[in-house]
């Protein structure tokens, strides 16, 4: 990282006020649709910059407009989220979470106080063409809070030309930055599979239909056949977290419920998988006579960078952190985030920021907020190098 630079020099200048916003967030998590006192904190941060300020969007979500002035150009927007994490801290840091059961443990409290800290570089050098949109999300935990700002008019109310994310990647390694070329995190799917049959005593089977055997069937089958169906090159993964059936040892249950998660880096896979799904229920109710519907209460799809986005995501850092630091075509996640919902509406592009420690949703996770001047000087650098270039290109 260039330590040189203006950008980073006025940063570091500022940590006192940026780790006092990181610990007031962080002492106070609140999960999805529920961060009212994050929200209104994050406002009043805005307010108190002289930034725009649009809340209650998407609920609890909270955006900034910030206008340059050199003049006319695009509007570039940056995503941080709100949400926290229901589990218990174990990190020991001095700003521990006051609130039981409830802890940042994903880092999305450093990544709201790297946008705040962008906000407030770019607030006090003004000297930037087109506008700077500022949007803070909530619930991506529950992968719904891009889709609640959406149904609410986020970017008819603010629109933009170009969006973009970061999140603390521990494991890629303490200032780097890491870059996937195309998919940057998976779908996400949840699935539950509901078998209904005519129940019956299990010393006589022949009266009645099995319901567990008919879902032993479906899991094996199913996975046996997605080792066939799918190139091996390919990603994908469906896996079952919960089976819930029956109430004694001696009788066979009307209904088995099971639930869980199915994970791609592509939408050709996820719609194969989807297929294959099917089919195995199909294949199930015509061997046992029982009725298998499938259901998807949740879903979010592939995190999908676009080709020119990733490109200035790229030239920002090779420009601030070295071209060493760069970690171009960075292996995707398996994880997903609901980002990619704003990512179907316009061009952008999802990246990583490394760091060192426990890896996210561990309770002695701690997000290094010797990351945040990098990843706020990304973020200003890259609204202005986007908001400036040509708006027919």
């Amino acid at each position: 990282m260039d330590t040189t630079h203006p950008i980073q020099a006025w940063l570091a200048e500022q940590r006192p006020q940026w780790e006092t916003w990181l610990h007031t967030i962080h002492q106070r998590p609140e999960t999805g649709f529920e961060e009212n006192h994050t929200a209104q904190f994050v406002a009043a941060c805005l307010h108190e910059l002289k930034i725009e300020c649009i809340t209650g969007i998407g609920k609890t979500g909270v955006v900034g407009i910030l206008p340059g002035t050199a003049g006319t150009g695009r509007r570039i927007a940056f995503r941080a989220e709100l949400d926290a994490l229901p589990m218990q801290e174990c990190s020991g840091v001095h700003y521990h979470s006051r609130i039981a059961g409830k802890f940042h443990g994903c880092g999305h409290d450093g990544h709201t106080t790297t946008l705040l800290a962008a906000a407030a570089y770019l607030a006090a050098h003004r000297d930037f063409a087109g506008t700077a949109i500022f949007i803070f999300q909530p619930a991506e935990e529950l992968l719904s809070g891009a889709q609640a700002m959406l149904a609410e008019g986020l970017f008819e109310r603010c629109p933009c030309d170009e969006i973009y994310a970061l999140h603390n990647l521990p494991g890629l390694g303490k200032g780097k930055v890491g870059i996937p070329a195309a998919g940057a995190l998976a779908s996400a799917d949840h699935v539950e599979v509901l078998i209904k049959a005519k129940g019956t005593h299990g010393s006589a089977p022949h009266t009645g239909q099995d319901a567990i055997l008919a879902s032993a069937h479906f899991l094996t089958s199913l996975q046996q056949s997605l080792t066939r169906i799918l190139d091996s090159r390919d990603s994908g993964v469906i896996s079952f977290g919960s089976i819930h059936a029956g109430q004694a040892n001696n009788i066979l249950p009307e209904e088995l419920l099971m639930t869980g998660t199915i994970r791609t880096h592509s939408e050709t896979v996820r719609a194969r998988l989807h297929a294959q799904l099917q089919q195995a229920a199909d294949s199930t109710a015509l061997l046992y006579g029982v009725r298998v519907a499938i259901h998807y209460p949740h879903q979010a799809p592939v995190t999908l960078n676009h080709p020119q986005a990733v490109e200035a995501v790229q030239a920002v850092a090779t420009r601030l952190a070295g071209a060493e630091q760069v970690i171009m075509n960075a292996r995707p996640l398996m994880a997903s985030e609901d980002f990619s919902y704003f990512l179907q509406q316009i061009p952008g592009a999802y990246f990583f920021m490394g760091q060192d420690g426990p890896y996210c949703h561990h309770p002695q996770f701690i997000f290094d907020t010797d990351i945040i001047p990098l990843g706020a000087s990304l973020i200003a650098e890259l609204i202005r190098q986007q908001a400036a270039r040509p708006t027919t290109q």
